[in-house]
Order: C-alpha cells, then structure tokens, then sequence
C-alpha cells in the first residue's frame, strides 16, 4: 500500500535480505523492520493527561419519545445516578432539543413500538431539574432500580446535554441500517430507505454535523446470526460500501461503533472495521471507534460507552473530542473473536454478567495515558483493571500480552517478535481486557519516512439501496410530494408539516 520515494533505501533493504538469507524469520524481519523511520500517528497527541478531565460519555440511547422503555425523566435520573458526565439522546427519528423541551416525537414510531412507550404522554424535565442536571447540583442522586440495585452519583460536576442527538432512518424493512447524527438540524421523521447510510450522513454534513454509524452488524447479518461468521473477514462489499462514505463525507462521517448493548449483533463489526480502514487510511481518511449501550431499558444503560478526554466539560470541547477521537470505548461484553481463531477476552460467558450484575460496576478496563516515542517507535500504554493487551494492525493480531499485572504495556515496532508472521504495516490499534469488560483505542497510523501511501481506489457501490433510492426519488417528483394523501400520511404518522418551502424542495 506504499510506494518508495528513496531508492537508496529501498536497495539498501535488498541488500540486507541477500545478507539474511538463511536466517531465522524473526531475524529476517529485524533486519527489515529496523531500517524504517515510523513517524507514528497518534490521536491521543495533545492530551494533559495529569489535567484533563477522563469523562463518562454515552452516545446512543432511546427514551418512550421512539422506542424505549424510559421516560425522559427515568432517562436522566438513571444516567445522573450512574455517573455518566456526557448523554446524547438519540431517539429514532426525533430531535433531542433539550432534556427539557418536548421533542417533535414520530407517532407511527411510537405507535409500532407501543409495547414499550404505552404511548404515554411525553413530559420534558422541568427547566430548575433540567439545570441542576447541568450544572450538578440535582439531589436526584440515587436510584433504585427494579430488581433492588442501588444506583448513586458519586460525582459532582454537571451532565452535560449534547445537541440535536438523532437516530436516523427509523425502522427500515428486513435489517436496522442506523447511523446517529449530533449537532444537526437534519433527520427529524426522516423514514428513511433500506441500506441507505448515504443519504443521511451527506445530509448531517450539509447541515453542518457529524454521524457515526450505528450496529452495522445488524445490516451485515440482517439474519441476527453473526454467531455464526466470527473470526471470519466481512464480505468486501459492505467495507467498501462503508469505507466510500468516510471518504465522501470526511470531517462529518466520524466513525462507526464497533461493540453495541450486548455485542449480540456486532460481535463482526471489529473485523469490517479492520478491513475498512485498509481502504480510507491510504486515502487520507481515519474513521474512529466507538461503544454504546443502544439502551431501551433500565438494565441496558451502562452495558458501553466512551471515556472522553477533554480539557473542560463543555459540548464544544465534547464535539472537538469526537472529531480528533480522543477517546476509548468501553464494553462489558464481548463475543469477538480474531481472525487467529482467538475471542478477544477468552472464556468470556455473557450470562456471568447477567447474573453478577456487574454490568452496573464501572470497574472496567480503562486507558489512563499513551506515550509515544516517535525517536525508539514504540507505543506505551497506561491503564487500570486491565491483565491482557491485544494488538492489531490490517485486521492481524500483531502481539499479545497476557498476566499483566504493573498496568503499563507496550509494543515495539522494531524489536518486538511479532506473531504468525504478521508485520505491524499501515496502522496498529490494541484493546485492553479485563475481569468486567474490554477498552478499544482508535488507530495509530504508522507512517514510514521515506515513503507514502498509494491510494486505494474505493469505488460507488451501486447497490440495492441505491436503486431503492433513486426509484424513491422519482416516485416522489412524480407523486408523493405534492399528494395531499403523502402530506397527511407525514402530518400525522411522521408527525411533521411536509407543506413548507424546505420540506417541498429539500424531502429527504
């Protein structure tokens, strides 16, 4: 994926392997590997880690305004409790405008889901509560959830209120293909077409946003069978598909999560992730990680989230945090496994945490400063309730390193024996674990002086969705959107006045 810009260099690394032949390959790829000049790519660059602050973020998470269990009030006393420091509310379809504002709710959403919300009328936080939220002076300290579990804010500071949250496209026919916008003023009852992540991320950007892609594994295997293609490479299609949008909407398209709720459906979503970064990295482009709860019920809040770094608690600083990924995504659960035949955390049983509760237990693996030595290239990583680091690079565990116990580890690219023959090229990514979960770092690109990448072409997929799309389109020209009957259906079923100037020219 690189081409040679020094010829020297490059009949210099012949020589050497003339010289090696015979060798043992360890030696061999010494001999290769202590040539290179890696100028490391590392997003955490720039933290303070003695005075920044580590913040307990959630991104994706439902209330009875789509299709949750919880009311906006339960939502935020539970999340005060469990001492989340940052919330996005993301309901399908609907516009978080405030903790306390009433959100345009979609009543067909609520309507097909009525199981869940009763279709109860939605009452936003008084404004008093709702800045006592913010600022962490709430007395809605404690909760006590149905089966008796004491839940109880040990923090201080506010719990900040992100913008504009949304899950877009809805409910889509077959298989959830879902993203989830911020800072947008876009998607509000947007129903959205089946596989069609394109449109609605464009969107989000034009309206000066940002989105992730949300469970993609849910789309791959719209079967709910993943447990039946782990350790296995994702079919080409879905990472092109996926990597072609980061490249059209870089800077907006931030990422994708990687470990969803239970990690039931994305237990695969690490190795697409894998494969779709050796398509946008060589393209100037690095999509970031993430882990979320994707919570409906009391139970479900805390199953992941992210560990933000920031220099103050604010939703701009939380906004530039996304965009630099400065950030590590935590999981209690983990059903993936690696391409070697490996599960990321060995011997892992989902029901242990059922039973234990610990989900609620915030004793997870967790980062607390990466060093980079850009002279000795190695990479050095500090943390807590963690005995286990894996590293990854092109989709290949490079190293493994077990029976941790000083909480520091950490690789060299030049001198460390690297497993099955799998060189540390384009980037390198690594995961802690431990006895209640697993932690995921954001890529480090592994430049090399001397040489650049060779783009990677990435072509339009033009796909089902994009037919689905297109013959939308032109159904609505032709009949939708000036159909008196549409405009009914959209009034009182997507709950929103299609008859105004942007909706007639703007529909989608």
């Amino acid at each position: 994926m690189r081409k040679f810009v020094s010829k020297a260099k490059k009949g210099l690394a012949v020589l050497l392997a003339v010289l090696c032949v015979g060798a043992v390959s360890p030696m061999a790829y010494a001999a290769d590997t202590a040539e290179k000049n890696y100028i490391i790519d590392n997003p955490y660059e720039g933290i303070d880690w003695d005075s920044w602050g580590n913040y307990k973020t959630q991104l994706h998470c439902h209330t009875t305004a789509s299709d949750g269990f919880l009311t906006i009030d339960e939502f935020c006393k539970m999340h005060y409790a469990t001492n989340y420091d940052i919330v996005a509310l993301t309901d399908h379809g609907t516009l978080n405008l405030g903790w306390n504002k009433k959100p345009e709710v979609v009543p067909l959403m609520r309507a097909i889901k009525k199981e869940r919300t009763k279709n109860a009328e939605i009452i936003p936080i008084p404004e008093e509560e709702y800045q006592g939220y913010l600022n962490g002076t709430n007395p809605n300290t404690v909760f006590m959830t149905t089966s008796g579990y004491k839940l109880e804010r040990t923090k201080t500071n506010g719990m900040i209120d992100i913008p504009l949250g949304n899950e877009l496209n809805m409910a889509t026919p077959f298989a959830d293909c879902h993203l989830t916008g911020y800072y947008a003023e876009y998607g509000q009852g947007l129903a959205g077409v089946y596989g069609d992540y394109e449109t609605p991320s464009k969107g989000v950007k034009e309206k000066g946003g940002i989105s992730f892609l949300s469970h993609v594994g849910e789309y791959v295997y719209p079967d709910k069978d993943s447990e039946n293609y782990v350790g296995q490479k994702v079919d080409d299609y879905y990472a092109t598909k996926f990597a072609k949008i980061f490249i059209d909407n870089a800077g907006s398209s931030l990422g994708m999560g990687i470990n969803s709720a239970t990690d039931a459906h994305t237990r695969c979503d690490r190795i697409l992730y894998d494969q779709i970064l050796q398509k946008t990295i060589p393209n100037g482009v690095v999509p970031w990680c993430n882990t979320f709860a994707d919570s409906h019920n009391e139970t479900a809040i805390n199953d992941a989230y992210t560990m933000s770094w920031m220099p103050e608690l604010t939703t701009d600083a939380f906004r530039t945090c996304l965009e630099k990924g400065q950030y590590f995504s935590i999981s209690h659960y983990s059903n993936g496994v690696e391409l070697d035949g490996i599960p990321e955390i060995p011997g892992f049983v989902e029901q242990e945490v059922y039973d234990t509760e610990r989900y609620w237990l915030d004793n997870t693996p967790n980062v607390t400063r990466v060093t980079v030595d850009q002279d000795s290239d190695t990479i050095t990583v500090e943390g807590v309730n963690f005995n286990r680091i894996v590293w990854v690079s092109n989709g290949n565990v490079i190293k493994r390193e077990e029976n941790i116990t000083s909480g520091t580890a950490t690789l060299d690219l030049h001198n460390d024996e690297f497993l099955n023959g799998n060189e540390a090229e384009l980037y390198v990514r690594f995961y802690i674990t431990g006895e209640n979960g697993i932690c995921y770092s954001q890529p480090m690109v592994l430049n090399v002086e001397g040489e650049s990448f060779e783009p990677v072409e990435v072509k339009k997929v033009y796909d089902l969705p994009w037919f689905l799309r297109g013959l939308v389109t032109v159904l609505d020209v032709i009949i939708f959107r000036f159909n008196p009957l549409i405009w009914i259906f959209k009034y009182f079923g997507l709950g929103y006045n299609p008859v105004t100037l942007d909706r007639l020219l703007n529909p989608f």
